[in-house]
């Protein structure tokens, strides 16, 4: 961030770099720094490769700025042996997801895992259950027309809470999070699907060892909608004009591109005539098309940037301490923080 705000400020920018969405990305687009794609996804829609939904993820305004460097769905992942072991399928409503928490403690497994490692993972499980509870408030919270003393707020940490005084997590101070759920700790792991490589690697495999499923919403009217995280490559005005790098840009988004990356990588960037980087993603992708899965950012994303660090060391303070009167206390000092930014804006 520091060496791009440098350049920025010599209007010295790199051709080609990544960034983040939210913003951060919006900050960066005041600039008149970062070149207009909107030509560049007109030929990516009309061929048939990428989508609207995935060109108005990086719209700011009237233009598209950027591209999937990877478009990560946040999913559940499960353990397939531990819900043979228990008798249950992936849950598709609320009701089913807490009776499978339940069976899975009575077999003596934790349902859940979730951990404060490296300082940032505390939004997590906070952002689902805003969006499986109250969708609309979870959007408030990142304008600032939703408090986070709110009800809406507080029914979350109800629920986490509740959930946690049931056994239902695993210990938030392991700094091992994906071997954890590798050596069966925890049955479910709530992770951007570029986790799954990662998994792989500590010795479970896509499909056969792990499946997935989206989270369902506690109201089973409500639509289908999963956290989306995409974070995009840019391009400076300079290198807009310049042939060979936007040439490059073309390959790393074509089919042949997108099919190097995943391999390489295990992250997908939505070209839906690409090869999925796993059978996961697969799974998932079928998931979205026949539901029609509404799009969310990420929380880390959609807040603020100045409060992202200080909001989610309050998450991770109530992780460590998960009772209703820490959670109060949270909230608390959470809404402060908020409301002295928006109160600048």
């Amino acid at each position: 961030k520091a060496f791009i705000q440098s350049s920025v400020a010599s209007s010295d920018v790199p051709k080609l770099f990544t960034w983040w969405t939210g913003g951060v990305y919006e900050e960066l687009v005041e600039t008149g720094e970062l070149a207009e794609l909107d030509d560049l996804w007109e030929e990516l829609i009309a061929s048939g490769e990428f989508d609207q939904s995935t060109r108005d993820f990086y719209t700011v305004g009237e233009h598209v700025y950027g591209v999937p460097l990877h478009l990560s769905r946040w999913i559940a992942l499960y353990n397939k042996s531990h819900f043979a072991e228990a008798g249950i399928e992936p849950p598709t409503t609320w009701q089913e997801l807490t009776a499978a928490a339940e069976t899975l403690k009575q077999a003596g497994k934790t349902p859940f895992l979730a951990t404060t490692q490296d300082g940032w993972r505390g939004f997590i499980w906070f952002q689902e259950l805003m969006l499986r509870t109250d969708p609309d408030a979870y959007q408030g919270l990142h304008t600032g027309e939703v408090a986070y003393d709110s009800e809406p707020v507080r029914k979350a940490f109800e629920i986490w809470s509740d959930w946690y005084a049931k056994g239902w997590f695993t210990d938030p101070r392991s700094n091992e999070e994906v071997a954890d759920f590798a050596r069966g700790n925890g049955s479910i792991y709530l992770m951007g699907d570029w986790a799954v490589g990662l998994i792989e690697a500590a010795g479970l495999e896509a499909g056969t060892d792990i499946g997935a499923f989206v989270m369902p919403s506690m109201d089973a009217a409500a639509p289908s909608a999963v956290i989306v995280e995409g974070s995009p490559i840019v391009m400076s005005n300079e290198g807009a004009a310049d042939e060979q790098t936007m040439a490059m840009l073309k390959h790393f988004l074509s089919v042949d591109g997108a099919n190097v990356w995943a391999e390489a990588s295990g992250n997908s960037i939505g070209n839906t005539k690409a090869n999925p980087p796993n059978v996961v993603v697969a799974q998932i992708n079928d998931t979205v098309a026949a539901e029609g899965t509404a799009a969310f950012q990420r929380w880390w994303e959609a807040v603020p940037a100045d409060l992202q660090g200080e909001l989610v060391a309050e998450f991770n303070r109530f992780m460590l301490d998960p009772t209703m009167d820490t959670a109060e206390s949270v909230m608390a000092n959470a809404q402060s923080l908020n409301a002295e930014y928006w109160a600048d804006q």
